[in-house]
């Protein structure tokens, strides 16, 4: 019997390590800026005289298609934020998921629903210093992030053209502050705008 109830806590850690292995491997994969559609038509439409249209405030009218593409580039970054959130949420709900069945089954021992708990806590607290970061991020001017803490680990994707060096650091403090996390175990992954 003891064999059986080794197994079992060992097949636990095995789940953990590979739900988290595969939380990482989705933000490693989905964390490159997105494609940009291409804007369309180059060519500039051409313009009608006042005497064949009537202009109205507000008409919008066209020069070129320079507008456009910034316009693209910023929703498609503002897509690529959206989207890791919703994955990181997805990811972190599923373990949860695993983490309540393995607490509420009445086959778990005392040792598997210590483990379980103790992960849930964990992945509640690191959502927490997610969220935290983020929004203290925000308040020092960044427009967007997304944070992913595993661990001992920070991920940390900022929606920047590039990073002066005073930003990084300053990046870099507010994570060390809010998380504990050592300064060379955060990786600092600016998107362009």
């Amino acid at each position: 019997m003891k064999n059986l109830l080794g197994k079992r806590q060992v097949m636990m850690a095995v789940l953990v390590t590979a739900l988290g292995l595969a939380v990482y491997l989705n933000y490693f994969f989905t964390a490159g800026p997105p494609d940009a559609e291409p804007a369309g038509n180059d060519t500039v439409p051409q313009q009608t005289t006042a005497s064949t249209t009537r202009n109205n405030l507000g008409d919008s009218q066209f020069v070129n298609n320079t507008t456009i593409a910034i316009t693209q580039q910023t929703t498609a970054a503002v897509t690529y934020f959206s989207q890791a959130r919703i994955n990181r949420s997805t990811a972190r709900q599923e373990a949860l998921d695993i983490l309540k069945d393995t607490l509420n089954n009445v086959k778990s021992t005392d040792a598997m629903k210590t483990q379980a708990a103790a992960a849930t806590i964990e992945i509640t607290k690191a959502i927490e210093r997610e969220n935290n970061i983020e929004n203290l991020l925000k308040a020092k001017g960044f427009q967007d992030s997304v944070v992913y803490i595993e661990g001992k680990n920070c991920h940390v994707v900022v929606l920047a053209d590039g990073l002066k060096p005073q930003e990084t650091i300053q990046i870099t403090e507010i994570i060390t502050a809010q998380s504990q996390i050592k300064a060379g175990d955060i990786v600092i992954i600016p998107v362009n705008n």
